[in-house]
């Protein structure tokens, strides 16, 4: 009992040493770390600071979903219209209301997500891409031809929503007629199924939803 308790006892120092050890290596190597050091974002294979971290935020995340659910509401009804070569009634205003909802909370996310990012990693992003692009050019000022990719990409967004948007409206107008016409609404669902699928290009997925 005795040698067995020699035992436990060095086990245990052996542990304790370990772990002062390891505590010792974590507090140099924060302190090693700066204020003024710390990064702002984890870059991703771009370069672009807090990117990966983004497209993972609650609200990249939501407002993917919503979108899915839109293009699946838009695929089925357009599916049943070509199928029946009518529209039901019964079916399309469920479905287009459901479209509608998702839609909005899809820019309700995206609009969160946007403030999220703040002013701050937008300064960066834009600096960091007037920077490689000086270089590349010789330290030539960036015109109107060369402007920052995230800044680009926002304003492609833009006009999917203002798109989508309108698409929307007039598929509630049709499918709320008295007499709906399957053509018009084939149309509109085509056209906020592209939307959506550009939408996702534009936000990198890796593996967009294609009209079908």
């Amino acid at each position: 009992m005795t040698h067995g308790k020699h035992l436990m006892a060095r086990a245990t120092s052996v542990v304790m040493l370990l772990l002062m050890g390891a505590a010792t290596i974590a507090g140099a190597q924060a302190r090693a770390r700066t204020p003024g050091q710390m990064p702002r974002g984890t870059p991703d294979a771009k370069g672009t600071p807090g990117m990966n971290s983004m497209m993972s935020g609650p609200h990249h995340v939501l407002a993917k979903a919503y979108r899915d659910n839109l293009i699946s509401f838009a695929r089925v009804l357009r599916g049943h219209v070509a199928l029946t070569k009518n529209v039901d009634v019964g079916l399309a205003r469920p479905a287009v209301a459901e479209m509608r909802r998702s839609f909005d909370q899809m820019q309700l996310h995206h609009k969160a997500q946007m403030a999220e990012m703040g002013d701050q990693m937008m300064a960066d992003t834009s600096a960091a891409e007037t920077s490689m692009a000086e270089k590349k050019m010789g330290g030539m000022k960036m015109d109107d031809r060369a402007k920052p990719s995230m800044a680009t990409s926002m304003q492609a967004m833009e006009v999917h929503f203002t798109a989508l948007n309108e698409h929307l409206g007039a598929l509630e107008v049709e499918v709320n007629a008295g007499m709906p016409d399957a053509a018009k609404i084939s149309l509109h669902l085509t056209e906020i199924l592209k939307h959506c699928a550009a939408m996702s290009s534009v936000c990198g997925t890796t593996k967009p939803h294609h009209m079908k």
